[in-house]
């Protein structure tokens, strides 16, 4: 055995890098990447000799450590740069944590990695179907102690088996889960086919794990039949039992006799399970087939002694009241919440899930649910998905996989639907059965699982109890008889209950990874990076900024002020178009939000449900007077009528309005209380390396620079252009109107706002001019076209409007020809002089007017006041 330690750091962490002969090249590389991390920390190279069993080495070198926390290593895996860093902020933020894993990616010798594998926090029914916890396994050194260390029976499983052990050992001392941490984070990167535990057959390792769970269980006192599972590695758990207590099966319905009557029929032919009542609740039927039927239910119920029920609920349509009347009647100790559109598939379906649903620590149970032609319908909720809950895997092929075994497994997840859910009655009533008041109709069902976690319970998730399932046809065809419009304001009502009841959970599914999207069903990699921000870590106030466009109003007020600061560190932030969903939002929980001139109904609509879900602070943001545009603004006919209503609507709703000049602050006061006026600022990073050449004409190059708004501005100067086309060389870019065209040396067409510098820098003007009409609009705007001139060393002649007036060294003149003309002769004839005002300029801007340097106005106008 041979060390490497880096001793400069308190040596919270012992790696432990296992190797066997021929391994060598591989725990380099392993060694490497311990090397490398941000926090260093050293790694223990762990030779093990063939004529012992492995495990009780292992046991000896880690009884011998003096770190806190231990792991092993297989030679030729790798921890991401990050690794250290990551779990030791991880560590101090939960002291409660006794053992802890992370996501992890598989790569093959040549570097290639395979999709990461992003895993749930802490999910038993998923371990004990899979060893899902994988390779980073990081325990606490007494606790290792505390359960005697690895199992050497349990070759080949033996990190299985210390999961398991330290779960058991944990539960007894009260902890349980709650000590077994998880980080939402890609930290390993294991080589596939490393490691001494490779060497052994595959059947001998599947056995091995096998047998570890058998000895888990026997362990607990838990009866199981135990087999393996339809895919490799995973396995199946029967929880046996002597009691077959009676199931209340309840089933609302109203017409739709073919749908009733094929659930009722699949009941009765295919339900092993001894001991149920069927409890039909009738919800005003009023077809005569369906009264029919029902009526033949009756006598039929009659002759069963009550086995099958049919229950009057004349009432208007409510899914949560009609369960909770029948829960009420049930002589079960079991309800089965059951739609009318499903049908069983197999005799054992309520035999598997009584099987978890009678486990003292399971509350609630779901089954796997089919649409008629075999595709996956249910398998599932995962919160916060596309709105308050979603299914997850609709419309897979039954035999899929899903997400790393996931369709095929039992597990936990936080929610399972109502169309087949099982609960111990004792906790429905417990927790007051289906919210009937502010939940009629949708996520009564996700509520009701959340409030049964809340008691501790899990809910637990299985394929093997298989249904059919239309999906939602019961309340399409007919049951629910709102209107389209009713029903969407219903549903829009319970979505904001369950945003209002459950956000932290719906943002933040333990049995999901924030790696994961919001906006798919599929198990998707987050491609957003603020969606997969650590929740709990924050370096640095949190912004996000969403900017009304990407050319110059966006680059300018938006995104160039958030790269600048988060590039100096002043903030954790992310700038992006599209409007987050509630949960989304949540998941991020940012400091503020900064909106750019967002007043398009459906957007103020997302500012207001930002406001109401996350409460979180909304900054609104505009830098022109857009509601006195200019007659000849090209912008003006697309503008809607009611725009200042709109905007008095939006910025009513945020908590600051921020502006570029005091001119809008004073325009626009009347609509919030608090306004604040950040001015515009060059950024050093993309201006301050260049500068225009000078005198590279046969006559001196006076030019301007805008785009198709400033219509009214160029008029003011185009019999100037005309007047002095002999004298100079006209560049012009962005625009140049058919008037002036004849009469202009070069005309430069827009460019991408990346590339707007570069070209601008390109056109090597002697003078450049800013012609501004005298308008209320022009008033209002900034001085940023004097701050692109000016760092580039370009002089300036200028309108003497409130924008240009100040300490900036330029020239400026009335809005008059004759004024234009003399002046612009004036710079000509001097080329020299000229050229020291440009230099002026330059230095004024670079001494007052960076970005980088006036980091502190946008943080005091972005961030709430401390």
């Amino acid at each position: 055995m041979s060390a490497l330690r880096r001793q400069e750091v308190h040596a919270t962490f012992g790696f432990h890098i296992v190797t066997v002969p021929g391994t060598d090249d591989a725990a380099r590389i392993t060694l490497e990447s311990l090397q490398q991390q941000w926090v260093p920390v050293g790694g223990e190279l762990l030779a093990l000799s063939g004529d012992r069993n492995p495990i009780n080495q292992i046991n000896e070198a880690i009884s011998a450590s003096d770190s806190e926390w231990v792991a092993l290593i297989n030679a030729g895996d790798q921890l991401t740069p990050n690794s250290t860093f990551t779990l030791l902020a991880a560590i101090r933020r939960h002291p409660e944590w006794r053992l802890l894993y992370s996501d992890e990616e598989s790569i093959t010798p040549a570097g290639d990695a395979s999709p990461p594998h992003f895993k749930p926090d802490f999910n038993l029914d998923y371990l004990r179907s899979l060893p899902y916890v994988g390779g980073l396994l990081l325990i606490r050194r007494d606790l290792f102690k505390a359960i005697g260390g690895f199992d050497p029976s349990a070759l080949g499983a033996e990190d299985y088996d210390l999961v398991l052990r330290a779960w058991e050992y944990l539960q007894k001392k009260g902890d349980g889960g709650a000590s077994i941490g998880h980080v939402s984070e890609v930290l390993y990167r294991r080589m596939p086919g490393g490691g001494y535990a490779q060497q052994m057959a595959l059947a001998d390792t599947l056995n091995s794990a096998q047998n570890t769970l058998r000895r888990h269980f026997a362990r607990l006192g838990v009866e199981v039949e135990l087999e393996y599972g339809v895919l490799p590695a995973t396995q199946r758990v029967r929880y046996l039992h002597s009691d077959t207590p009676m199931v209340s099966i309840i089933i609302p319905t109203r017409n739709q006799r073919s749908m009733l009557e094929r659930c009722l029929e699949s009941l009765f032919s295919h339900t092993a399970w001894p001991s149920y009542e069927v409890l039909v609740v009738d919800n005003g039927s009023d077809e005569a087939d369906a009264l029919q039927y029902l009526d033949g239910l009756r006598t039929l119920g009659a002759d069963l002694s009550g086995r099958i029920q049919v229950l009057e609920y004349p009432q208007p349509f409510n899914y949560s009241a009609m369960n909770n009347f029948a829960a009420r009647h049930a002589r079960g100790e079991y309800l089965l919440l059951l739609n009318n559109d499903t049908a069983a598939l197999h005799d054992d379906w309520l035999d598997v899930m009584m099987a978890h649903a009678q486990r003292p620590e399971v509350g609630v149970v779901g089954a796997k649910l089919l649409y008629p032609d075999g595709k996956v319908q249910h398998a599932g909720v995962v919160l916060g998905v596309k709105g308050p809950a979603e299914h997850p895997f609709i419309g897979r092929e039954a035999k899929d996989a899903g997400y790393y075994a996931r369709l095929q497994v039992d597990q936990n997840y936080c929610a399972v639907t109502g169309a087949c859910l099982l609960v111990r009655k004792v906790l429905f009533d417990g927790v007051g059965g289906l919210d009937d008041d502010e939940l009629a109709v949708s996520y009564s069902d996700i509520d009701l699982c959340l409030k049964i976690r809340e008691q501790g319970k899990l809910v637990v998730w299985t394929p093997y109890a298989l249904l059919l399932h239309e999906g939602s046809k019961s309340q399409k065809a007919g049951v629910e008889s709102a209107d389209a419009q009713a029903k969407a304001k219903r549903f829009e009502r319970e979505q904001a209950v369950m945003y209002r009841r459950w956000m932290p959970q719906i943002a933040n599914d333990s049995a999901y990874n924030r790696c994961l999207s919001l906006a798919s069903t599929d198990f998707v990699e987050e491609s957003d990076p603020a969606l997969r921000w650590d929740p709990e870590w924050r370096p640095a106030p949190r912004i996000i900024a969403q900017p009304a466009d990407r050319m110059g109003c966006g680059e300018y007020r938006i995104i160039a002020p958030a790269r600048a600061l988060i590039n100096a560190g002043r903030v954790q932030g992310h700038e992006i178009d599209r409007i987050y969903t509630p949960p989304e939002l949540a998941r991020i929980k940012p400091d503020a939000l900064i909106l750019q001139r967002q007043v398009e109904p459906h957007q103020i609509d997302a500012i207001e449900r930002h406001k109401r879900f996350n409460d979180v602070f909304c900054v609104f943001e505009i830098d022109d007077l857009v509601t006195n545009v200019p007659v000849k603004n090209a912008h003006k006919k697309h503008l809607p009528k009611d725009l200042y209503k709109r905007l008095r609507r939006a910025v009513g709703i945020c908590d600051r309005l921020v502006v570029a000049t005091e001119a809008l602050a004073e325009a626009y006061s009347a609509l919030s209380k608090d306004v604040k006026v950040i001015p515009n600022f060059i950024e050093d990073a993309r201006w301050g390396s260049l500068r225009g050449g000078r005198r590279v004409g046969r006559k001196p190059r006076v030019g301007w620079a805008g785009g198709i708004s400033h219509t009214g501005d160029l008029d003011l100067i185009s019999s100037v252009v005309e007047e002095l086309k002999d004298e100079v060389e006209w560049v012009f870019f962005g625009m140049c109107p058919e008037r002036v065209r004849p009469y202009v040396h070069e005309f430069h067409e827009p460019v991408p706002i990346d590339q707007y510098a570069l070209r601008l820098a390109s056109l090597n003007l002697d003078l450049a001019v800013a012609p501004l009409e005298d308008v209320p609009f022009n008033h209002a705007k900034s001085h940023l076209r004097l701050l692109e001139y000016g760092i580039l060393g370009y002089p300036v002649v200028c309108s003497d409007l409130t924008p240009y007036r100040g300490d900036f060294p330029v020239t400026r003149v009335r809005n008059r020809h004759r004024d234009w003309v003399e002046a612009i002769r004036a710079h000509v004839s001097d080329l020299d002089a000229t050229a020291e005002q440009g230099d002026a300029l330059r230095k004024h801007v670079r001494e007052h007017w960076l970005l980088e340097n006036n980091l502190d106005a946008w943080l005091e106008g972005w961030l709430p006041q401390v």
